[in-house]
């Protein structure tokens, strides 16, 4: 009940722009990343006329066949990291999700947690999405769909 109720505050006054390029994705496929042994390597479906992106991930939750929020290249999310000059604060940090090379391998995106979306102050891993969401869905319908449905 609560987290519906965060859910339907957070899709109330999180700004539709924020969340604008994260989508529903799906990680079809996980491997270990040859040159890190805390990272995955992630094939994830985020849309039907698309093909699937390779994501480095370093969550402890990440699985084969999960649905999960995908910031897709060129999406910039809004994240809360330490003040540099004031270690006890943080401050907001806007970054433009690109293609990038984590220890020689490409990610081409993002699999975000709800700290990572501005959704809450802390998270301990990705967001895990419904079994049944729909791939490619953005994800501020999702939350709408989820928030207005329970």
């Amino acid at each position: 009940m609560l987290r519906r109720q965060l859910l339907r505050w957070c899709t109330a006054v999180a700004k539709p722009k924020r969340l604008e390029g994260v989508v529903v994705g799906e990680i079809l496929k996980l491997s270990s990343h040859p040159q890190a042994e805390r990272l995955n390597i992630c094939e994830v479906a985020i849309g039907d006329n698309m093909d699937p992106v390779q994501i480095i991930c370093g969550a402890p939750n990440v699985r084969q066949g999960m649905k999960v929020p995908v910031a897709t290249i060129g999406t910039k999310l809004t994240l809360r990291v330490p003040n540099p000059e004031d270690a006890t604060k943080t401050v907001d940090k806007v970054v433009k999700i690109k293609k990038s090379k984590l220890r020689g391998e490409v990610s081409q995106g993002m699999i975000c947690s709800e700290e990572e979306m501005g959704l809450a102050d802390s998270s301990d891993g990705i967001m895990e999405l419904a079994a049944d969401s729909v791939v490619g869905t953005p994800i501020a319908d999702y939350l709408e769909d989820t928030s207005s449905t329970k």
